[in-house]
């Protein structure tokens, strides 16, 4: 009922009914399940009965193409069932194979956090034993060993196997038996952090291969236009897409929400903390969707003294993070504003609804956000707040526009000279390079670019291949997502607040700054350069700052140009130029406090 008073209330209270611009509904979907041509094994099959669980469509169909050494892609929506169904089969061919391995990748450590209590609850239950474990930045060095040694199930993400494929020698035994490398929450990886990715896959692959090994990749995504090119793209390896949903799925409510429209002047800001607070009064279970880190902590801040709202975003410690999902898991917790970090699949129990504050620029995001609430097949609602950008107020004007556009493409460029460049040197301080056998992961011009490498001593030729000549680490030479890899740590006194990037720092930790965190307001004192730390006092204040920046963009050649509708449109390299060159005061839900202040 909590679902269905908060509908009514946006229908009948005035606050809220003339900003109502579109509700859209989805009916109630049955589940469909599917059968196997042959039983999981019985530990598998009595684990699925002691859940109560029978195998939908498209869990059957990963099974299936799984078993006969196919590589897949699954993009059903979130709560689907996508974990189980690439778990029962690896644990699958894991029983069969007692010397078996397998590679779990996921975009954050939280995620990988979240994810091993499934598999360990899976191996406890079923008595396949794989000794499942975490191995990452985190992970202390006494553990190390063991777990390369025992486990055959590791869970880890990007960064960390960056790191550690110079150091295959140690991980012989885990790679010379490496069946599976799954990635989870694939479309992730996009643009530049995705040409990363799929270079880091075939460093991987290639290390496979030099053991003996030719693992599968199980890939599972959001739904997406192009999910089997994507996942060759990205793997290197043509994969089957399995896309249609057999899971149930209760009735959802999609509400269009316009700030705009009523009068007032009121903010989309002021309006999503107005229908978070109605929706956690209402009773429900809600998750508020923010662009930015700044608004996730300032609408949980102006939501009052109501106390079971929280912010959570990037930067905080784990444990603080944990203990926030936790909260919203057990009910502790009734509404949390978060940045897009969880839009990602980690679990915080049964959701009533989600509020979404400004389009957040793709419709595959809009897809999994919204997919966060109706969990367990009950009724939700998903509302989006429309800022007053252009693109927010035409998917108002136009609702069928919105909700009839496809989720985009996937691009990944494994032909980036800049990026290709980069894992050519890690892959040579892993293996030497030989240009006819490794023309397969790195392309047709690799003999041009060994022969570049070496005329400024990058590489040298050794009897085996070309080898790294570099005088650092390879590794520490590329960068995964192409910003900054520099940490400052944000200090109150000797306690650790949070960690920041060197761009958010910059932006958002200049001495002045008022910094939002778990509903405290700090003031920062210092930035130490050299040692990556801010310090900050506590400081009673109802405003806050927001940076003033430059950009710059100036046309360094011009490659090719074309003639589109009457418009001319050139492709070429550009240099964008960012400057944070002061920053305003603003008090909560009100203009700015005077001037700029002076320049940081």
């Amino acid at each position: 009922m909590a679902v269905r008073d908060f509908l009514d209330l946006l229908a009948t209270d005035p606050r809220f009914r003339e900003s109502v611009v579109h509700i859209e509904t989805t009916s109630r979907r049955e589940a469909r399940y599917g059968d196997l041509s042959r039983p999981l094994p019985k530990e598998l099959q009595s684990y699925c009965d002691g859940k109560g669980l029978r195998l939908y469509t498209h869990q059957c169909a990963a099974i299936e193409h799984l078993r006969t050494g196919e590589n897949i892609i699954i993009t059903t929506p979130t709560a689907s069932g996508k974990t189980l169904a690439f778990l029962l089969p690896v644990f699958e061919h894991l029983a069969a194979d007692p010397g078996a391995t397998a590679l779990f990748l996921y975009p954050t450590k939280a995620l990988a956090n979240d994810q091993v209590k499934v598999v360990r609850e899976l191996e406890r239950e079923s008595g396949i034993r794989v000794d499942a474990a975490i191995y990452d930045g985190d992970t202390p060095a006494g553990r190390r060993p063991a777990i390369r040694e025992r486990s055959r199930v590791i869970l880890s993400n990007p960064h960390e196997l960056h790191q550690v494929l110079a150091w295959h020698m140690k991980w012989s035994r885990f790679f010379r038996n490496l069946r599976f490398v799954v990635i989870d929450e694939a479309h992730r990886y996009r643009g530049v952090a995705g040409s990363h990715m799929a270079m880091l896959l075939r460093r991987l692959a290639r290390i496979a291969d030099h053991y003996g090994a030719r693992p599968q990749f199980v890939l599972s995504s959001a739904t997406l236009a192009n999910p089997g090119e994507f996942a060759a793209r990205l793997t290197g390896e043509e994969a089957i897409a399995i896309g249609e949903d057999g899971s149930p799925a209760g009735a959802k409510t999609f509400v269009l929400y316009n700030p705009s429209t009523a009068g007032g002047g009121r903010s989309a800001h002021s309006a999503t903390k107005d229908l978070l607070l109605a929706s956690v009064e209402s009773g429900c279970r809600t998750l508020c969707f923010t662009v930015s880190r700044r608004l996730a902590e300032l609408i949980a801040i102006r939501s009052g003294p109501f106390p079971a709202i929280s912010a959570y975003r990037a930067g905080y410690l784990p444990k603080d993070r944990r203990a926030i999902e936790d909260g919203l898991k057990d009910g502790s917790l009734r509404g949390v504003v978060t940045t897009n970090a969880l839009e990602l699949g980690i679990d915080v129990g049964s959701l009533d609804g989600v509020i979404i504050s400004g389009y957040p620029g793709t419709m595959i995001s809009v897809r999994q956000q919204a997919g966060r609430s109706g969990r367990r097949s009950g009724e939700s609602f998903a509302v989006l707040v429309a800022f007053e950008n252009p693109l927010d107020q035409y998917f108002m004007r136009h609702p069928q526009a919105f909700f009839s556009r496809p989720c985009e493409h996937a691009v990944v460029d494994t032909g980036n000279p800049y990026i290709l460049s980069g894992h050519l040197l890690c892959a040579a301080a892993e293996l030497p390079v030989d240009p006819e056998r490794d023309g397969r992961w790195f392309g047709p011009d690799l003999a041009g670019m060994l022969a570049a490498f070496e005329q400024v001593h990058l590489l040298r030729k050794a009897s085996r291949g070309w080898i790294y000549a570099g005088k650092g680490r390879a590794a520490d030479m590329v960068s995964l997502d192409a910003v900054s890899s520099d940490t400052f740590r944000v200090m109150h006194g000797a306690r650790l607040l949070e960690t920041m990037d060197r761009g958010q720092a910059y932006r958002e930790a200049h001495p002045g700054a008022i910094l939002l965190h778990r509903g405290e307001t700090y003031v920062v004192t210092a930035m130490d350069l050299d040692q990556h730390a801010i310090r900050v006092e506590e400081t009673d204040t109802d405003t806050y700052t927001q940076p003033l920046s430059t950009t710059d963009v100036a046309v360094v050649r011009e490659i090719r140009r074309r003639d589109i509708g009457g418009m001319q449109v050139s492709f070429g390299d550009i240099k964008v130029t960012q400057e944070v060159v002061g920053y305003t005061v603003r008090h909560y839900g009100l203009p700015p406090a005077g001037p700029p202040a002076a320049p940081p």
